[in-house]
């Protein structure tokens, strides 16, 4: 029965396509020159605009991106538009490439592949994209295309890039936007995590503040936190202190211990509640350590992201981008309402 039913079906697809002149190739939605942006690619860029939708402010988490209007657009617009959008981009960034002559090495094709595996194998992101019709071909094209991207940001704003950002001045920067400091809770709970009353809360709070004292006076912080942390079956190497710092620019520092860090004087430790924990933390001079070298990179996108994404749209309006208008009506967004 259902071989008959999948028959009758296929016939009605062909007549159907007969009847509408069914010819045109819906493979692709847009290209440039010989690079073309296939149909799967074009959905894993519209599954991009999704989660791109979710950044927007005022965005409802409780409603569909599709039922909730979006920077003054319906949101079914907002999302259409772009996920065109990304995909003129992908041809863009891939034209500069070229232009640049630029090329992958071995160790960038290697980490592309490593990023690919993480989220399409192990983190189990595959079967999403291919249910909704983006290949896993599609998605690697995706990907290496947002590593070119990078590259190509580096290659502008990079060391020696043609709008290069001076190291004294990123140095400034992170020095200026940037905290640094180290912390570990103390819980302030029972086994059944409810927070503890009177005395047995009190003992825990003297706890917090003994260790933090014993900081104050000139113990290392991460041998208190390694100790006091530590599987009392734990071997002695696994009990060795470790660096544990975290790096948290200024206005995003808004839990109450990256608050307590950017409030707190370099060196200074404080105790502090929040909910059924108690926090020891310690503020540290930003500079210290290899912490500029292990940002750098960082600061340098927060300091150029916005005006690179404007290079990149402007780079793709200079294009001459070739519009597959059925397939890009076939494949619009509107199909991927079932992921919500």
């Amino acid at each position: 029965m259902k071989l008959k039913k999948a028959a009758a079906g296929l016939l009605a697809a062909v007549l159907v396509c007969g009847l509408a002149s069914c010819g045109g190739d819906t493979s692709w939605t847009y290209r440039n020159g010989e690079t073309t942006v296939t149909s799967g690619m074009y959905v894993g860029l519209s599954i991009d605009a999704l989660n791109a939708a979710s950044a927007v402010e005022g965005y409802d988490s409780s409603k569909s991106p599709f039922d909730q209007t979006l920077e003054g657009m319906d949101g079914e617009d907002w999302i259409q538009d772009k996920a065109n959008d990304y995909a003129k981009e992908y041809l863009a960034v891939e034209d500069q490439f070229t232009q640049r002559g630029m090329s992958l090495t071995e160790e960038d094709q290697a980490a592309i592949d490593s990023q690919v595996e993480l989220y399409w194998t192990s983190l189990g992101m595959g079967a999403l994209y291919e249910e909704e019709g983006c290949g896993k071909t599609s998605y690697t094209n995706i990907l290496t295309n947002q590593y070119k991207k990078n590259l190509l940001f580096q290659a502008v704003y990079g060391e020696g890039g043609e709008e290069e950002v001076s190291q004294e001045e990123l140095r400034s920067v992170f020095q200026n936007d940037y905290v640094k400091g180290v912390y570990f809770s103390v819980s302030l709970a029972d086994d059944e995590g409810n927070k503890l009353t009177g005395d047995e809360l009190q003992a825990k709070q003297d706890e917090a503040q003994t260790l933090a004292d014993r900081i104050t006076a000139g113990e290392d912080f991460e041998t208190v936190k390694a100790n006091y942390t530590a599987d009392p079956e734990a071997t002695e190497e696994e009990t060795e202190p470790s660096d544990t710092s975290v790096v948290v620019k200024k206005e995003n520092a808004t839990s109450a211990v990256y608050k307590a860090i950017a409030d707190g004087e370099v060196g200074e430790v404080q105790v502090i509640e929040d909910g059924n924990n108690a926090y020891v933390v310690q503020t540290l001079d930003v500079m210290s350590g290899t912490s500029f070298e292990d940002y750098r990179d960082t600061v340098l996108f927060d300091m150029k992201s916005n005006e690179f994404e404007e290079k990149v749209s402007a780079w793709a309006e200079e294009l001459s981008i070739e519009e597959n208008t059925a397939a890009v009506n076939k494949h619009n967004p509107s199909h991927l309402k079932d992921l919500f």
